[in-house]
């Protein structure tokens, strides 16, 4: 559909929900739905009634013609619910928990009876027998009960499948930098890399639904998990809380793991100080009518980089010896606020602001240079806004519409943005001198419409809806005094040590030029790029119910974008991304107690910002060699080759060189996309008790990426192995069949789950896992790199060599446990006692090799992946204790101790996989393993050659750890567990 249809469209559904008189989005609300019956026969007529302290007001519906009643739209709580009809007994049961995009069915038997009142005891059902979505609900209580980080995608972990990378939660197989981030009903996933984008504080969250798998056609844009938070609104009664947390420092375990480390490294982390402090209030404006909500947290952490292995040393101006830190603090003024308008009961109005502006100040960049190179201030993320509607019309229509805004920025402010920066890279370790070299300004935003219209006709629960979002990048790409000069190597002596070196400079230029004598004037302070992107979705689907205890959940979601480049065109427009839904639900006991379901869902991603400003923002920059080291000289000069030929990176004996520029896109480009598979079985053990068993395929369908096409002699953005990807170019300039994307995940779990009753509560899970392919995703995470589409694994066919095996997030192993106990006599009464632990089987190891180019980072699989076995395995157990002590008018101090890796290993979760280092030289592994043969000689960069025409190397190791120059090679750790941290905290409730 064209984005003008779309248009039409959108503003056709405006029209027919304003004639309803109702707007609405319901991603943060639940539902009860159920039947009324006496001796098995269904009971039209029946009055059935909702009351919670969630909820404004209450809500009535009477029972049709089968007995039915639905309750939609619900915020999430716990409810009591009653039934009356005259000549019958009425009906009351309490404590039925909704949960956020939850359905609760209960069956309601009633008798007859004039007078006798009857309330139910029983547990309401913990198995949602309508929805085919996975994950796991966490409410405000459960995580104030749980040993869990400030922030609410700590709650993530929860779920079973979940874990974490460089880039945050990764589901099943998916990297960290694929999810959805969802609050209040608004997109707040970062802009330009697809990251958390907003930072909020579990004081100020209701709940957080973390769906891992099986979403529904309202659902998209991602290919990893969604995790949905609601934000606390206000009631009836005035509440709320004043809390302080202190943790870091005397609390925190020495960091011990400097002599665990590569003896590459030069700095450890450690928290000197980490507090937070702050207060929220909730209560009514007018009851039952108007609720107000407001919350603020002031967080400050100080974080120290102590040097390790070797002193920093500027004689008169700086010095930082072994064992001597530097600080960096960090302070953020978290918010949020909303506002509850009941117009009536059935129509809801909520206006919700949260926000996390942030100051990280300190050694802001790596310690490699004095004062000017590393310290200033970086000023984070936003305020964002959203206005929702939700409209309940009679009993078969529900209408719900949103407007919200998503802001982030980031800017460097400090002495260092105005110096050139030089990097002496003819010593171990490198040294920086001047100032900060690449640094960005950067401003996004995302304004977001969504309408949709549900309607229950029968047997049937229709939905359809759309969305469009509009997004805008203003980027500030910047060499600090317009140079960062390299000093390189060119002749080394018998003892290693250099002899004649040279300076490479490099800066932004407005425009590419072959006349070198104009490389001086064309350099910019500046490279500036505003592009705009447009994602618009439409979805329909139905739940429907075949039979009394059998479901089918059908959709079909359609979703669109276009992506700008800096002159305001269109770069990229993809418009036929289909996702069907398709799910089945078996209530083998009919009683909503138990459930068997398959699930088939594909779900694509969209394409963050990234790549507007990298492929299409004009990044155009030059690289010049000469003898002069001072900032801002860019006159070509004439550089000796070294003895032996050349100089690494010297262009092919070129003076200068320009790197960037707009790249083109194939024409047919396609959307990136998985499909998901899922079968399984939950069953109601006991009350509030559910296990169940799971099978999840996923398999990465196409990429968007990348790649030099030697036809052409140009990099385009393409789907690799079809269209413009079909080959894959290689430095050499051979060329073979461009590799499909690959990365296959099968799991099968194991889960319980108890939701609280009896004063305890637990989430446990199991899951064996594979996790095969080539392709880690968009983190790329082999590499360490974050370009979403434009990563490095096809940028080069010299790169896909050995890369099919074991990926770098498979686990084959994963055990984890979150539960709390509530003591309910005794002197200790109300004591709460959580624990989690966590075990997971280490990761698969590769052995890397360094890329001498421009890239000048670990590119090469010279061994295949997963082929030298697995790294340590990882676990940590962490305990909380939570201690209410009682004063008058309700109001009660908790004391509470958090204590995280209790049993502080600090041991190794990821080795050291690089099999050479960046002053080994070109080839270093194999001249030590063959003489050099074997070694990729078209470019002299350290990876295999390639049999021509193939991605197949022309070789293998025998012994990798015998062949690896780098000392640290599998033996020292690049990752670990942590210190033993102890957070203290107090919290008045009123």
């Amino acid at each position: 559909m064209h984005l003008q249809k779309f248009r039409v469209a959108l503003m056709l559904g405006l029209v027919l929900f304003v004639a309803f008189g109702a707007f609405a989005q319901n991603s943060e609300t639940g539902a009860i739905t159920g039947t009324v019956s006496q001796a098995a026969t269904p009971l039209p007529g029946v009055t059935v009634e909702v009351k919670s302290v969630s909820l404004q007001g209450s809500r009535t519906e009477v029972t049709d013609a089968g007995g039915h009643f639905r309750f939609s739209l619900l915020p999430p709580g716990d409810y009591t619910m009653s039934a009356a009809l005259s000549g019958f007994n009425t009906v009351t049961q309490k404590g039925i928990h909704v949960g956020l995009n939850r359905t609760v069915t209960l069956e309601v038997a009633i008798s007859p009876s004039a007078s006798e009142q009857i309330t139910v005891t029983g547990a309401p059902p913990v198995v949602d027998v309508t929805s085919n979505t996975q994950g796991a609900n966490v409410t405000s209580e459960t995580m104030q009960a749980l040993p869990l980080g400030r922030n609410f995608v700590a709650a993530a972990q929860v779920a079973p499948g979940t874990g974490t990378d460089g880039t945050g939660t990764t589901v099943y197989g998916s990297t960290g930098a694929e999810n959805n981030y969802i609050i209040d009903g608004l997109n707040t996933t970062g802009v330009e890399r697809g990251l958390q984008g907003k930072r909020l504080n579990l004081d100020f969250v209701q709940e957080v639904e973390v769906m891992t798998g099986g979403l529904q056609a309202e659902y998209g844009r991602m290919t990893g998990g969604t995790i949905n938070a609601i934000t606390k609104s206000g009631s009836n009664e005035f509440h709320g809380d004043v809390f302080g947390y202190d943790s870091g420092g005397s609390l925190n375990a020495n960091n011990s793991t400097a002599t665990k480390r590569p003896t590459s490294s030069t700095t450890i982390g450690s928290v000197d100080k980490q507090y937070d402090f702050g207060a929220n209030l909730g209560g009514y404006i007018m009851k039952d009518r108007l609720w107000f909500f407001g919350s603020y947290d002031r967080t400050s952490e100080t974080d120290l980089s102590t040097r390790i292995n070797t002193p920093l040393v500027f004689p008169g101006v700086f010095s930082l010896g072994v064992g001597e830190s530097v600080p960096n603090k960090v302070t953020r003024d978290l918010f949020a606020g909303k506002l509850s308008l009941a117009l009536t009961s059935s129509h809801l109005l909520n206006l919700s602001i949260f926000g996390d502006p942030t100051s990280n100040e300190g050694a802001i960049f790596a310690l490699a240079g004095a004062p000017s190179t590393f310290n200033g201030t970086n000023k984070l993320g936003g305020n964002d806004a959203v206005l929702r509607y939700s409209g309940v019309y009679g009993t078969n229509w529900t209408a719900n519409a949103s407007y919200g805004m998503h802001r982030e920025k980031s800017t460097i402010e400090g002495p260092g943005a105005s110096i050139g920066r030089l990097n002496d890279e003819t010593v171990v370790p490198n040294i920086a001198y001047g100032g900060y070299g690449f640094i960005q300004d950067q401003k996004f935003k995302r304004d977001v419409v969504k309408v949709d219209l549900s309607a229950f006709f029968g047997s049937h629960q229709f939905k359809f809806g759309g969305d469009q979002e509009k997004l805008n990048a203003t980027n500030v790409n910047i060499y600090s005094g317009t140079d960062r000069v390299r000093k390189i190597c060119r002749v080394k002596d018998a003892a290693g040590v250099c002899t004649a070196f040279y300076y490479r400079h490099e800066g932004y230029v407005s425009d590419k030029t072959t006349n070198p004598a104009l490389l001086n004037g064309l350099v910019i302070p500046a490279l500036i790029a505003s592009p705009d992107t447009t994602n618009n979705s439409l979805y329909i689907q139905d739940s429907w119910k075949v039979l009394t205890n059998f479901t089918l959940n059908l959709g079909l979601r359609q979703e669109q974008q276009k992506v700008g480049n800096r002159l305001g065109q269109t770069a990229i427009n993809i418009k036929d991304n289909l996702a069907p839904r398709v799910g089945a639900i078996w209530d083998v006991q009919n009683n909503g107690r138990s459930k068997l379901y398959a699930n088939y869902g594909r779900f694509f991603e969209a394409i963050p910002m990234d790549i507007n400003l990298r492929s299409f923002g004009g990044e155009i920059s030059t690289q010049v060699n000469n003898i002069d080291p001072t900032p801002g000289h860019f006159t070509p000069g004439t550089v000796t080759p070294a003895a032996g030929g050349g100089v690494p990176g010297s262009f092919g004996g070129l003076p200068y060189r320009f790197l960037g520029g707009t790249t083109p896109v194939d024409p047919n480009l396609k959307g990136q996309y998985i499909n998901e598979y899922l079968v399984g079985y939950d069953y109601e053990l006991a009350p509030s008790m559910m296990v169940g068993v799971k099978g999840t395929y996923r398999n990465l369908g196409r990429v968007i990426e990348d790649m030099l096409v030697i036809d052409s002699g140009d990099y385009f953005i393409a789907n690799p192995s079809t269209g413009i990807g079909a080959n894959a170019g290689f430095l050499s300039g051979d060329q073979a069949p461009a590799n499909k994307a690959k990365r296959e995940y099968k799991g099968v779990e194991l889960h319980a789950q108890k939701r609280f009753s009896n004063n305890y509560q637990f989430f446990t899970s199991y899951v064996w896992s594979q996790l095969k392919g080539n392709y880690d995703g968009t983190f790329q995470a082999s590499t360490g790199q974050l370009d979403p589409n434009i990563n490095s694994a096809y940028d080069y066919a010299d790169f896909a060599l050995n890369d099919n095996g074991f990926l770098s997030n498979d686990r084959t192993h994963q055990f984890k446990f979150y539960g709390s106990y509530t003591l309910s006599s005794g002197m200790a009464k109300g004591l709460d006692l959580g624990a989690s632990f966590h075990w997971e089987s280490g990761l698969p190891l590769t052995g890397l090799g360094y890329e001498f180019a421009g890239y000048r980072n670990y590119e090469y699989y010279l061994t295949e992946r997963g082929a030298l076995g697995r790294g340590p395995s990882d676990y940590e157990a962490d305990l909380h204790a939570g201690f209410p002590i009682a004063f008058g008018g309700g109001s009660r101090l908790t004391l509470v101790a958090d204590v995280f890796n209790i049993f502080n290993r600090q041991s190794a979760t990821s080795l050291d996989q690089r099999m050479d280092l960046n002053t080994d030289g070109a080839c270093a592994v194999f001249v030590k393993a063959f003489g050099a043969t074997g070694c990729n000689q078209s470019n002299g960069f350290g990876g295999w050659g390639n049999v021509t025409g193939t991605t197949n190397p022309v070789g293998s190791f025998s012994n990798a750890r015998a062949a690896a120059t780098n000392p640290s090679f599998l033996h020292q750790g690049v990752a670990f567990t942590g210190q033993r941290s102890i957070r203290l905290g107090a919290r008045w409730t009123f």
